[in-house]
């Protein structure tokens, strides 16, 4: 089979459905739209679903699943944009963190500097920058799953869009993302990967909320497999209840 019948062969029924806009649940390990030649969400939708007009709004990492909203059209788009721009969308992650914090609750406040792209890292600023906040609850907290070493399932809500915030903060907190070689600890990836079968950035975009026409559109990702299994992993099967910690998540922030 050609690359190009394979790719349209790929389903990806929408989250959410509008005659001019679709949500999407993007997986890992592909870019949403590619810099690199590489396999590109984008494409595969517009593939997917006959439509090559479907153009995505705003972006996901490549490790990182989730919710990616598309527009129809282009006059769409630019209403769409515009509401991210008013920081009136309002995006939900939920994360494997390696620990947790002992307030349940609270904000990360750190100045992040602009991203150079490609792999250079963007840092925290005492002074200047892009204003970053970013919304935390935990959600649910392991005993230790390797030496030292503990789980947190975390609900993250970042204020502004900035390029690898949500990635960013929880390093600078203290409890990084796992399986984020860039910003977190890489020896504690290895162990996630070894005995959690953890093999990418632990980060998923589960909930994306918007007003549009004078109604609330609401889409929720459904949690992959991977980062399910992983919490088991760590937790044990006694100790976690999926449905639980990750349903709760609709009620915060």
């Amino acid at each position: 089979m050609h690359d190009n019948e394979s790719d349209a062969a790929e389903s990806f029924p929408p989250l959410v459905e509008l005659d001019d806009l679709a949500v999407f649940a993007k997986p890992p390990g592909m870019e949403t739209i590619s810099q690199t030649g590489g396999r590109e969400f984008a494409a595969l939708v517009r593939a997917s679903r006959g439509e090559p007009g479907l153009t995505p709004v705003h972006r996901l990492d490549r490790d990182t699943s989730g919710a990616v909203l598309f527009a129809r059209n282009g006059a769409t788009e630019k209403e769409l944009i515009d509401l991210f721009r008013r920081r009136l969308t309002h995006k939900l992650y939920l994360a494997l963190c390696l620990g947790a914090p002992r307030n349940r609750t609270g904000r990360i406040n750190r100045n992040l500097s602009e991203w150079g792209g490609g792999r250079r890292p963007v840092r925290v600023l005492k002074k200047g920058g892009l204003e970053a906040s970013t919304g935390y609850q935990v959600l649910a907290a392991s005993d230790e799953w390797a030496p030292g070493m503990r789980l947190g399932v975390v609900a993250f809500t970042p204020h502004q869009g900035r390029t690898h915030q949500i990635r960013v903060h929880a390093a600078a907190l203290g409890y990084p993302v796992l399986g984020d070689d860039q910003y977190g600890d890489r020896a504690a990836n290895r162990f996630a990967r070894e005995r959690l079968g953890l093999r990418r950035s632990a980060l998923h975009a589960w909930r994306l909320t918007f007003p549009w026409r004078g109604e609330t559109v609401a889409a929720i990702a459904p949690i992959p497999d991977d980062l399910t299994s992983a919490a088991r992993a760590a937790m044990g099967e006694k100790n976690v209840d999926t449905a639980r910690f990750f349903a709760s998540c609709e009620d915060i922030f």
